[in-house]
């Protein structure tokens, strides 16, 4: 198995990441740029976000093809505000809008945390719909208690929910950024975190 020479790996990955971070500031950018009839792409740019989020957590982790929302987790606490990206609101970050919306999408109208007991049990049950929007007040990712029905997507009868998660992408995006030097840094420092890097090129450059 090829490896970076050791005193090599935070040279690549800083040039590495730099590109990344040129083409992820760029699709952001165009997501958030509204056409002529002043319609965004606020869900391709937030399922961008989510997925360079997952890269950079796989890089962290020492595995680009297995990883999950343990790892998600501890890139976030790392490398990124804790007191804003709390336990709850990266549960809801990556069962509400992760999955729905990488295989439906869109999120579900309300989301039942019922339905992932794995991750919310032990909880009261919550239905939870969504706003998703360019930008808004911190934190990025909010959950608030609001008890309502359904009113401007269409269903087939009366769907009520009692929470929403609101995302604002461009600080959320802004976040992620920002974690990427910290991330270097650490690089720099620890050797475990070089090794997970070279094991992770390995899986993108293979031989």
């Amino acid at each position: 198995m090829p490896a970076l020479p050791d005193a090599k790996v935070v040279q690549f990955a800083k040039t590495f990441l730099d590109e990344h971070l040129g083409r992820f500031t760029k699709d952001i950018a165009i997501c958030l740029k509204a056409d002529a009839k002043k319609r965004d792409a606020y869900f391709p740019a937030l399922i961008t976000c989510i997925a360079f989020l997952d890269f950079l957590s796989g890089l962290y982790a020492g595995s680009l093809e297995i990883h999950s929302l343990k790892e998600l987790k501890h890139y976030v606490r790392k490398f990124m505000d804790p007191s804003e990206y709390t336990e709850d609101r990266l549960n809801v970050l990556y069962e509400l809008f992760r999955h729905k919306v990488a295989h439906l999408a869109l999120p579900y109208a309300a989301f039942d945390t019922n339905t992932k007991p794995k991750t919310f049990g032990g909880q009261p049950r919550r239905l939870i719909t969504w706003t998703v929007r360019a930008s808004g007040p911190r934190p990025p990712i909010n959950i608030v208690s609001e008890k309502r029905q359904i009113s401007k997507a269409v269903t087939p009868w009366s769907v009520s929910y009692d929470h929403r998660a609101v995302i604002s992408i461009r600080s959320f995006a802004s976040d992620i950024i920002k974690s990427v030097p910290k991330y270097l840094r650490h690089l720099e420092k620890d050797k475990t975190a070089r090794n997970h890097f070279n094991d992770c090129m390995n899986t993108y450059f293979p031989v």
